[in-house]
C-alpha cells in the first residue's frame, strides 16, 4: 500500500495558511476552493469572472477535467472571500497576480512555503480522505447507542 502521510494536510496548517497576510488573497481563494468544494486546481486557475455565481454560492466549471461543464457549490466563507477579491470586476480572469492569470506554480509554491513543504494536492487528497472517513464513521458513530448501522 502507498504511503500517503506525506499528502495529507492538518486542518491547522491549511487555516494558518489562509490567514497568512503575507499570502496573496488571490492564492489564497484558490487554496480555500481547493479545501472547501469539489474543484480541481486545473479548473480553479481558468474561472473566469462571470463562473463565480455568488449569490447561488455555485462556481460554473468549463474546463472540466471531463469535459462539458458543471457547477460546484462553494461554502459562505469562500462566497466571501471570492466576493471580495472580485471587487467590481465583470470579466477577466477571476484568480490574478499583478494582472495576469495565477499559474499552477505560483499557487504551488506558495503553499508549500507556507505549509513547510505540503504539496498542493495534499489540499484535496486530505479533504476527500476525511469525507471517505466522515461516510465510514457516521454509519456507525453516529447512531443511537445500542443499534448498528
Amino acid at each position: 500500500m502507498m504511503d500517503t502521510t506525506d499528502l495529507l494536510v492538518t486542518d491547522l496548517e491549511v487555516d494558518t495558511a489562509l490567514a497568512d497576510p503575507a499570502v496573496p488573497a488571490a492564492i489564497r481563494a484558490v487554496w480555500q476552493l481547493l479545501w472547501e468544494s469539489e474543484v480541481r486546481l486545473d479548473e480553479v486557475l481558468a474561472f473566469d469572472v462571470p463562473d463565480a455565481e455568488l449569490d447561488d454560492r455555485l462556481v460554473v466549471i468549463r474546463h472540466a477535467k471531463e469535459g462539458g461543464v458543471y457547477e460546484a457549490g462553494i461554502t459562505v466563507s469562500a462566497a466571501n472571500a471570492l466576493r471580495e477579491l472580485i471587487g467590481a470586476r465583470t470579466d477577466g480572469p477571476l484568480f490574478t497576480l499583478e494582472g495576469r492569470r495565477l499559474t499552477k506554480a505560483e499557487v504551488a509554491t506558495a503553499f508549500r512555503e507556507a505549509t513547510g513543504g505540503r504539496t498542493i494536492h495534499a489540499l484535496r487528497f486530505t479533504r476527500q480522505r476525511k469525507e471517505q472517513g466522515s461516510t465510514r464513521l457516521s454509519s456507525t458513530a453516529d447512531q443511537p447507542e445500542g443499534k448498528t448501522a
